[in-house]
């Protein structure tokens, strides 16, 4: 269970550097083009899609399953991200006055970012797990 969570740590690790990544060159060019109002967009989505796989993430340490199931859990994390980012993105654009375009951008384009992350570690965690 320990490596569960070093892997865990390993995932938010590798999610904050990516979100970095993003953020850095992403807050030059979203301020240029749309201005500071954008910029709030930008941290509003990023942040919704940075919780959403955080939390994703945590049925593949909480929960044990043999590998020939392991498919099915992660199709589960996949599954609770996607709903995470859908209805936390419903949330904000029906409770807020975030700049509509910015946000819904972000959360399009960090999504796909954290994806790959995501992809990553539960191929590794599967893997790990089946050695």
């Amino acid at each position: 269970m320990a490596t569960g969570y070093r892997s865990y740590v390993q995932l938010l690790l590798l999610l904050v550097g990516l979100a970095l990544l993003l953020l850095i060159p992403g807050y030059a060019v979203t301020r240029e083009l749309g201005g500071a109002e954008a910029v709030v967009g930008m941290w509003w989505g990023c942040g919704l899609t940075f919780f959403a796989a955080a939390v994703g993430g945590l049925p593949q340490v909480l929960v044990s399953r043999p590998p020939r199931e392991a498919g099915v859990l992660a199709l589960g994390s996949l599954a609770i991200r996607m709903g995470i980012t859908l209805f936390g993105a419903l949330a904000v654009l029906l409770t807020t006055d975030v700049p509509r375009s910015a946000f819904l951008l972000w959360v399009a384009v960090s999504y796909v970012a954290f994806l790959a992350v995501d992809i990553v570690f539960v191929v590794t965690r599967n893997r790990a797990q089946a050695d």
